[in-house]
């Protein structure tokens, strides 16, 4: 009896807790702490300028009128910096898990592994909680620059040196966290390295992100990654998420010196014609350095 009442619980039991603990417990002060969080990245970008050596934004307004660098920095530092962020991440990816896309995508390829065949191999950037890493046909190797959890490795993206070892990579919710528009061109030519041939792989963003910014879109983030070797197999529009699937393809079909030319920093405003305020300065640029030693 214990035994049938012990299954007839599991089974009810619902999607799977996140094995790591959060000291944040509201899901107000999370989703607070998150929205601030992100706030305060979007006008340290304007401020600095987003490009590599501090230029601002050609198309941007210019910091004056808006919080300086100085005081930026200390409600950052206020808000309880990025530990609190990836505190509060902890408990809202817990919420509204994106790894649920993960599989649906990987399932729906055909890419899930049977028993008798290896776990697939996948490298999880920026990772806040072990949703994947329990999955048991998945092989995952999750890093952040600030672990949360013993199973993640405290480690820069930046310092890992790529191999074509991994035949899924997974960058949820990280790109729009990096610091500039260069940065950012370097993450996903890395990203791209890291994959084996024909490998996937899943970006996350907030929405605003491709609808808010003078520099983004859809579409040009899609061109982005395309002269890069990477095509777009599927996307999600959630209602503050885009999700994007993309497919590497062969090395002959990258063009870095044209990324750089079309692509270059720091960014270049497009035309588009939108009611929606263009009041997020999220970017994409690459140079030659971008794709240095890939």
């Amino acid at each position: 009896l214990r035994l049938d009442m012990a299954k007839k619980r599991s089974g009810n039991a619902g999607p799977p807790r996140p094995l790591v603990p959060s000291a944040m417990k509201s899901l107000k002060r999370a989703r607070h702490v998150t929205s601030e969080f992100h706030r305060i990245q979007r006008e340290l970008d304007l401020v600095t300028g987003g490009g590599s050596d501090g230029n601002k934004h050609k198309s941007g307004p210019h910091a004056a009128g808006k919080s300086s660098k100085k005081e930026l920095e200390r409600q950052l530092k206020g808000l309880g910096g990025r530990q609190a962020y990836q505190e509060a991440s902890v408990l809202t990816t817990g919420r509204h898990r994106t790894c649920k896309w993960v599989f649906a995508v990987l399932t729906r390829l055909g890419m899930r592994p049977k028993k008798s065949e290896p776990k697939l191999r996948l490298l999880e950037v920026g990772a806040v909680n072990t949703q994947l890493l329990a999955v048991p046909w998945l092989a995952v190797r999750a890093v952040d620059i600030k672990s949360q959890h013993p199973k993640i490795e405290t480690m820069d993206f930046f310092d890992i040196t790529p191999a074509q070892e991994y035949k899924v990579v997974v960058c949820s919710m990280v790109l729009n966290c990096v610091s500039s528009a260069l940065k950012r061109g370097r993450m996903l030519a890395l990203a791209r390295s890291h994959l084996a041939p024909g490998g996937l792989f899943f970006l996350m963003l907030p929405r605003r992100t491709i609808e808010n910014s003078p520099f983004s879109t859809q579409s040009i983030l899609t061109k982005q990654l395309a002269t890069i070797g990477m095509e777009v197999v599927e996307t999600k529009m959630s209602p503050k998420v885009a999700f994007f699937c993309f497919k590497k393809v062969e090395e002959r079909a990258c063009d870095f010196g044209e990324a750089a030319k079309k692509y270059p920093d720091p960014p270049r405003a497009k035309v588009r014609q939108s009611d929606v305020a263009l009041n997020d300065w999220f970017a994409v640029s690459f140079c030659e350095e971008t794709f240095k030693g890939l």
